[in-house]
């Protein structure tokens, strides 16, 4: 066990690491329209989105009075959509009571999913989550802390450290398909056929709904397409 969380945080500190120049330009970001330390703590914390986060900073710059909380509400949440499926398929697995699935769910990041298992335990999940979310958090505060002496134009720099992160979501991504593909393809070959099958279905809804909302049908056609899958290969 004691190897297994090593294993853990060597593999989820490096994309901590990545995921905090994000933190630290949303921090900047946010003191530059006049937030506190506390309130993007709290932010990071309860709202716990990057991308949501970002979309809401964006509104308050424009004066939320002026979108309307309940349109920028249905916005953040379209497009935040994707962690439904998300949620669903992570948690399915865990045997434990709705008020920690809750939780988990809660703190679940693309980050965390890209790296966690079907059979990892609740214990290495709470692992993996609360470190990305410890790095989130940390590094959205110190943003605010730094602002006084980091100036405005530096945030054109550390919004191009966002592909680091990407690329390496893209990376761990693959590597569990491959590695999925070769140690079960004799026994799990319909599964591997689904994974294709997904993938065809994203690049078809982006050419059907375009690179900004393609994601949505995607996702969600996917989700029931690897979920059938799981279903099949588990017997149920």
């Amino acid at each position: 066990m004691k190897t297994d969380s090593i294993n853990v945080y060597n593999s989820i500190v490096p994309i901590g690491l990545a995921l905090s120049p994000i933190g630290v330009l949303f921090g900047v970001l946010a003191a530059q329209e006049s937030w506190g330390a506390i309130d993007v703590l709290l932010m990071s914390l309860l709202g716990f989105s990057g991308s949501g986060q970002f979309t809401y900073l964006g509104f308050a710059n424009q004066g939320i009075d002026n979108v309307g909380y309940l349109s920028a509400f249905f916005i953040i949440l379209c497009i935040n959509l994707r962690y439904i499926p998300m949620s669903l398929s992570a948690t399915h697995p865990i045997r434990t009571s709705t008020v920690k699935k809750g939780v988990l769910a809660h703190f679940l990041a693309d980050e965390s999913y890209a790296i966690e298992r079907k059979d990892d335990s609740i214990k290495t999940k709470a692992i993996i989550r609360g470190v990305i979310v410890f790095f989130w958090v940390a590094s959205t505060t110190v943003g605010v802390l730094l602002s006084n002496v980091v100036p405005e134009s530096a945030s054109d720099m550390l919004r191009g450290l966002t592909f680091p992160v990407n690329a390496i979501l893209i990376l761990i991504s693959l590597g569990n398909v491959l590695e999925f593909s070769r140690t079960h393809y004799s026994e799990y070959r319909e599964s591997v056929y689904r994974i294709v099958l997904s993938v065809m279905v994203a690049l078809l809804s982006v050419s059907l709904f375009g690179l900004e909302y393609f994601w949505i049908p995607s996702i969600a056609v996917s989700y029931f397409i690897l979920k059938n899958g799981s279903r099949a290969t588990d017997g149920t």
